[in-house]
């Protein structure tokens, strides 16, 4: 079953399960009540906007999403178990390093650097502006400006020391979030998103959406390879940087909604 297919089946089953509930006694009850809050509710399961169903997707999505990163900090900083893990696997990848898997890795890790985010960003903000899509710019940037600045103050506030004694290379800061992580996430993420939306051969988009995944998987790998960081601080970066993802992606599209609600109402 391919994305379209799936999207019209989930489309029906919503659409009925909506119908069902609308036929019950208790919830024709309530909307008699609360007329104006039922039409909201209702509002929200709607599949035929994108601030209907997909919109409270989304934002459930970004709600499971902060509820695992707070819990994933919380272990990090009193759950031995986790600590205990970190550090095994983190051993057993030092135990299989070699030269130059590790100037591979040393390599790839810089796409996920605050330099590949300016890089990066400026030249698809450049072909952006070229197509005249102003609200992409501006969800990009927002969702790497909100990137760095999470990162900035999770590192401060959980302040974890990084696994020194297996460095690959010096870093001088704290280890929780991974910041090359959560920018891969946020940076590849993002552009993956733009590619799927604005990309019309099923072929290209699902070969941009698989590209990014890897490379995103092997930046945030390559980051407890080299020794400088642990798995946990890699997980919660994957984590924090799918919550601005998201956010970004709802930008684009309540923006697009109602750009396109407000040329439906100025037409004769």
């Amino acid at each position: 079953m391919d994305f379209y297919s799936m999207l019209h089946f989930l489309t029906y089953l919503f659409q009925s399960i909506r119908n069902w509930l609308g036929r019950q006694p208790v919830v024709q009850r309530f909307y008699r009540r609360f007329p104006r809050l039922s039409s909201f509710l209702l509002r929200r399961f709607d599949t035929t906007s994108f601030i209907g169903l997909p919109l409270s997707i989304l934002v459930l999505a970004i709600g499971v999403n902060a509820a695992l990163l707070s819990q994933l900090a919380e272990d990090v900083i009193e759950s031995e178990g986790v600590v205990h893990v970190d550090k095994a696997f983190t051993d057993f990848l030092y135990s299989m390093r070699s030269e130059w898997l590790s100037q591979t890795f040393y390599a790839l890790t810089q796409l996920g650097t605050r330099e590949a985010v300016f890089a990066v960003g400026g030249l698809a903000s450049i072909v952006f502006l070229y197509n005249r899509r102003y609200t992409a710019v501006l969800a990009f940037w927002l969702t790497m400006a909100g990137t760095g600045l999470s990162v900035q103050y999770g590192k401060k506030f959980i302040s974890r020391d990084r696994p020194t004694e297996v460095a690959f290379y010096p870093e001088h800061n704290f280890s929780f979030p991974s910041g090359h992580a959560t920018t891969s996430m946020a940076l590849w993420g993002i552009l993956a998103y733009f590619g799927y939306r604005h990309l019309y051969r099923k072929r290209l988009r699902n070969a941009v959406v698989a590209g990014t995944g890897a490379l995103i998987l092997l930046i945030g790998f390559s980051r407890i390879y080299l020794g400088v960081h642990f798995l946990s601080d890699v997980l919660a970066g994957f984590l924090l940087g799918a919550m601005w993802v998201l956010l970004g992606i709802s930008i684009v599209e309540v923006m697009s909604y109602f750009r396109a609600r407000k040329k439906l109402h100025a037409s004769p």
